[in-house]
């Protein structure tokens, strides 16, 4: 099942973003890099299990922005890039709100980067 989204946001109508490689333009050629990186970070912080709260959200989405910047060798994130990860945050929380026994690997943070992704295929230049 392909969970990638298309966005169109080229002057030409055509798509040039899914989600699948919405961080290539920072240099992230694949979105399961962001995932693995952003659990690994969960895990290192003794967070190695979904709760459905603001605290583990917020954690979630700091997990996040290190893979991202990790990854990328940034020293801050680009406004676009901390807009689609604030988005994708409210969207987890709406998504997992009763789902507290969601796989943390399998599903929440795969569903926080589609989210992410999407946000940011939209909001990129």
């Amino acid at each position: 099942m392909d969970e990638s989204i298309d966005h169109t946001n080229r002057d030409d109508g055509t798509n040039d973003c899914t989600t699948t490689g919405s961080f290539d333009d920072h240099g992230i050629d694949d979105g399961s890099e962001l995932i693995r990186r952003t659990y690994y970070r969960l895990v290192a912080d003794n967070r190695d299990a979904f709760e459905p709260t603001d605290r583990f959200l917020d954690r979630l989405a700091d997990a996040f922005t290190r893979a991202y910047l990790t990854a990328t060798g940034a020293y801050e994130l680009p406004p676009h890039v901390a807009a689609a990860i604030d988005d994708a945050r409210v969207w987890a929380e709406v998504e997992f709100a009763d789902e507290p026994d969601a796989d943390l690997r399998g599903t929440v943070i795969p569903a926080f980067y589609r989210h992410a992704a999407g946000f940011h295929c939209a909001y990129r230049d």
